[in-house]
């Protein structure tokens, strides 16, 4: 008995060849999966938009945007700001996009992009928060 795959014509496989194997795929007949939408528009690319995540995250004087865009690099990638406060991150291909509604308090003059390892971050710096004017009023009277 041997554990080496052997095909129809008691040929070896070499099971370290993902090409030479033909194996099942359980959703290649599920409409919505990208696998069956590749296979029937090979032209396509929407592995990176499945494996991509944008996190957004505030500190006491930044907002910070991080997107996971793994295979891309700095000049695959557009960063825009749009009207209305709007920041759009997407790929050349157009295989990602998002965006998103920037905060009121974001310096959008100072917005600043950075990408290395595949992952984007970009930072808006914030407005100072506007402390109400307080004034100390002197209390007269007797005791």
């Amino acid at each position: 008995m041997s554990i080496v795959p052997i095909d129809d014509n008691d040929r070896r496989i070499n099971a370290f060849d993902p090409f030479s194997l033909d194996l099942w795929d359980p959703f290649l007949d599920f409409p919505y999966f990208p696998s069956s939408i590749s296979r029937a528009f090979p032209g396509l690319n929407f592995g990176a938009s499945v494996n991509s995540r944008v996190d957004w995250r505030e500190s006491s004087d930044t907002h910070i945007f991080k997107a996971s865009l793994p295979g891309f690099s700095n000049e695959d990638v557009l960063v825009e700001l749009k009207d209305e406060r709007v920041l759009q991150i997407s790929t050349d291909s157009g295989s990602f996009i998002t965006s998103f509604k920037v905060p009121d308090n974001a310096k959008l003059d100072q917005l600043k992009a950075f990408m290395k390892n595949g992952v984007l971050t970009v930072t808006i710096p914030k407005e100072e928060a506007r402390r109400p004017e307080v004034r100390v009023v002197e209390i007269t009277g007797e005791d």
